[in-house]
């Protein structure tokens, strides 16, 4: 019978590695560009350097860390920052196995939740993304797992695991607020209906102050800030405002009202973003069936106030600490603190189907993934930016000029930050084009200039690479190659 699991969960996480392999990503000249920056900074004792870009991302430490060990061991290139994401949604599939079987106590949802985790799209495809989510969920999801086995095997140093787990997580990205609200509530639901304390949240939520505590004395050390993270956090929303509320909200509807513009955001922006997202092939609305059902049985109580509780946090909850500022959920990887619970209620709701039915809607859900999974290669430019990452590695002495955001990508698609002499960033409206040596290269990305004008980063007018006095070499939709003519 042990091995029988341990056969079908095997097969099901070889099958999760090879369609992550098949839809293989790689470097998206994203926010990967700044970590894969920092992560080299960081290998080199000068972090973070003169480092250009959102404020957070220094912050991220963890994952910093970890791509510098990557770095240390495989070099520093594209292959390295693909690992420990990798390594960690692979991870994901096995805990989405053990969490199932813990909470249900049913072999079958448990093997059924690791099957849809191995094939969900989202999590398929940012496994070789170098971004923070995937790590970040896995640390939270674990201690979660923890805190839950402790509860009922009524071990306390599980907790401490649990804790631990939990503390790991918070130099990664902030999600942990969500999870400690979430904790917060259960502890005060406790102690009211108990008259006692819940041990297992206590110590998470003492671990998870104490990191704050930690973290915030060694920044009033290095910078004279004990919320260095919440004062950097505030610099975020002000260095890219137009990927939060309410520039997001007025830009999808035009309102101008801030009641109308929240309304918006909360219900028809996140609303949808969250149910009729297609990545996400309907598993949230189906989360939210299987709940309804959850409130009439009176079972899966703790599942259902991990998934509704995430649910309403994500869409309603503020992210700033001036301002009520609900996320934008226009970008699918900030939904990924959703999608564990989210995939656990789906499984129970798939086996309460006939055999039938149910490997049915399997392979209708395998299917549905593999077509997403390659709209998803469609949405990062998959085929174009391998071409351009092809191009700029056979092409590893050329003298490169671009702008700083771009310049990150291309000195780790050729492995060239330690070489000064391969790129030069444009910077500055001084800067002139004309006077670059001749056979020169200029990189251009019209939607990276753009994006960094709106930062306040300025640039000279880059008309003049219309002009006789360059020739284009190559495009690549977002990125045009340019040399410097000899004419």
């Amino acid at each position: 019978m042990l091995s029988n699991k341990i056969l079908k969960i095997s097969i099901i996480l070889l099958a999760g590695i090879l369609i992550r392999l098949y839809f293989n990503i790689g470097h998206i000249f994203s926010d990967d560009a700044y970590y894969s920056y920092l992560s080299y900074n960081l290998l080199n004792g000068d972090f973070p350097g003169d480092y250009l870009g959102y404020p957070v991302s220094p912050l991220r430490i963890n994952h910093l860390i970890l791509t510098t060990f990557s770095y240390s061991i495989f070099g520093v290139n594209e292959f390295a920052t693909l690992v420990f994401p990798f390594i960690f949604s692979i991870g994901s599939i096995l805990l989405t196995y053990k969490l199932a079987a813990l909470l249900t106590k049913d072999g079958s949802i448990s093997l059924t939740a690791a099957v849809l985790m191995a094939f969900f799209p989202t999590d398929v495809v940012f496994a070789t993304i170098n971004f923070v989510d995937i790590s970040t969920m896995f640390f939270i999801n674990l201690g979660i797992y923890f805190l839950v086995k402790s509860y009922k095997s009524n071990k306390i140093y599980l907790a401490v695991w649990g804790g631990a787990f939990l503390f790991v997580s918070m130099q990664f990205k902030e999600h942990i607020y969500y999870t400690s609200i979430l904790l917060g509530v259960l502890w005060l639901y406790y102690l009211v209906k108990h008259q006692k304390l819940n041990i297992q949240i206590s110590i998470a939520l003492l671990f998870i102050i104490s990191n704050f505590l930690l973290e915030g004395s060694i920044y009033l050390c290095l910078h004279n800030d004990f919320l260095y993270r919440l004062t950097m956090t505030e610099l975020n929303y002000q260095f890219c405002f137009y990927n939060f509320f309410p520039y997001t909200a007025e830009k999808h509807s035009g309102a101008t009202s801030y009641w109308e513009n929240l309304f918006n955001q909360v219900f028809f922006i996140n609303g949808r973003s969250v149910f009729l997202r297609r990545f996400y092939l309907f598993l949230p609305f189906v989360g939210v069936i299987q709940s309804i059902f959850n409130f009439r049985k009176k079972e899966y109580k703790l599942l259902t106030f991990w998934f509704l509780g995430t649910l309403i946090l994500l869409m309603a909850f503020t992210t700033s600490v001036s301002g009520y500022k609900p996320l934008d959920l226009q970008i699918s990887w900030y939904v990924f603190p959703l999608f564990m619970p989210m995939v656990l209620l789906s499984s129970i709701f798939i086996n309460k189907f006939k055999s039938y039915l149910k490997y049915s809607l399997i392979i209708i859900y395998i299917a549905g993934s593999f077509i997403m999974c390659s709209h998803y290669e469609v949405y990062f430019k998959k085929e174009n930016g391998n071409k351009f990452k092809k191009f700029l590695r056979e092409n590893p002495e050329k003298f490169i000029h671009t702008d700083h955001f771009t310049k990150y990508s291309i000195d780790l698609i050729r492995s060239s930050y330690d070489k000064k002499n391969t790129s030069e960033r444009i910077l500055g409206k001084e800067f002139n084009l004309v006077e670059i040596k001749e056979g020169d290269w200029i990189v251009y990305s019209k939607k990276h200039v753009a994006e960094l004008r709106i930062q306040k980063f300025n640039f000279p007018d880059f008309a003049i690479l219309s002009s006789s006095t360059f020739e284009e070499v190559k495009s690549f939709r977002d990125f045009k190659v340019y040399r410097k003519s000899s004419k």
